[in-house]
């Protein structure tokens, strides 16, 4: 049962009525989701609902911005440090914790998500632009620099940009999906061998090695 919150200066109700959305949405959906259960899970009247988020565009909005700036927040300071080196393994590895940690710290979101997609929501196609793709560019952009510093071979950028991070999405996303499926190697174990295959293939010498 949500927390209701109430005598919040304007700000912190605004994040609290975003918060609950959030939950809201990505229990029951936007189809099963009234702004009257909305108001009753923040604790407020719809009116002042209305007064913070005159239309649920609005709401949709502050959801997605809310989540774009925690998410650079995260990206900055994990990925800061490798954005300009070449510490390709780091890089990667820090990328696909980073990943993990998103699903693991707020499992809500990914869910709010499905359904926006399932559903044909206006919210996944704002999170695809003002997010989604904003990462792909920021990973891919790492990849062309590589390319052009010679370390890394000609391919697109944008494609291997989205097979790592789909081979790692792809993971957290079943690890989310059936908690109870332990899958045959650890996360750790995991990471590595995605990071190892994604920059050196699979491909040996003919000798093993």
């Amino acid at each position: 049962m949500l927390t209701k919150v109430r005598r919040l200066p304007a700000g912190e109700r605004r994040a609290a009525i975003v918060e609950a959305a959030i939950l809201l949405f990505s229990e029951h959906g936007f189809h099963g989701s009234t702004t009257r259960d909305l108001a009753r899970a923040v604790g407020v009247t719809e009116p002042v609902l209305y007064r913070h988020f005159p239309t649920k565009r609005a709401l949709y909005d502050a959801i997605i911005e809310t989540k774009a700036e925690e998410g650079r927040a995260l990206q900055d300071a994990a990925l800061g440090p490798y954005l300009n080196g070449e510490d390709d393994a780091g890089f990667f590895t820090r990328l696909a914790g980073l990943i993990f940690e998103k699903f693991d710290k707020d499992p809500a979101f990914p869910r709010l998500l499905f359904f926006s997609a399932l559903e044909r929501h206006d919210l996944a196609d704002l999170f695809y632009q003002r997010q989604m793709l904003q990462f792909n560019r920021l990973v891919s952009g790492y990849i062309e620099r590589r390319i052009r510093e010679r370390a890394f071979r000609r391919v697109h950028p944008w494609a291997a940009a989205r097979g790592f991070l789909g081979m790692i999405a792809h993971h957290a996303m079943f690890l989310s999906l059936f908690p109870r499926r332990r899958p045959p190697v650890g996360r750790a174990r995991y990471v590595a061998t995605v990071v190892e295959v994604f920059l050196n293939g699979l491909r040996t010498d003919g000798r093993g090695k």
